[in-house]
């Protein structure tokens, strides 16, 4: 797998430091967001340059994982962007996301989703 820089918006400081781990061991760049405020501040920076994943908490502070998800779905650029859903709330996968995991996740369904949504199309 290629290097990848992933956006990590996630507000639980133990989920996102075993996710950070995780996806650093797999050789990903990983851009901490500890709320959707900080996630749409990255994504604003240069919006040219998008990440190539986003893996997105529903359930933060300030700015939700909602409101986050409306703004990439109504971006050109960042729809195009596979986004990985976490979540503790029970319910079906949002219409424009690429999967959903429901917390407590295994780490082996993560990292194959993961995997399997940044390699490249043949």
């Amino acid at each position: 797998m290629a290097p990848s820089t992933i956006l990590l918006a996630e507000d639980a400081l133990a989920i996102r430091d075993v996710v950070q781990d995780l996806l650093e061991e797999i050789g990903c760049d990983v851009i901490p967001a500890r709320t959707g405020k900080q996630a749409l501040d990255f994504l604003s920076n240069d919006p040219r340059s998008p990440p190539d994943m986003v893996i997105l908490d529903l359930m933060m502070p300030l700015v939700t994982g909602w409101q986050v998800l409306e703004v990439i779905q109504r971006d050109p650029v960042l729809s195009g962007v596979p986004v990985v859903v976490l979540t503790a709330a029970t319910q079906d996968r949002p219409s424009g996301v690429a999967a959903l995991l429901q917390k407590p996740f295994q780490v082996d369904d993560l990292l194959e989703t993961i995997q399997r949504l940044l390699q490249p199309a043949d």
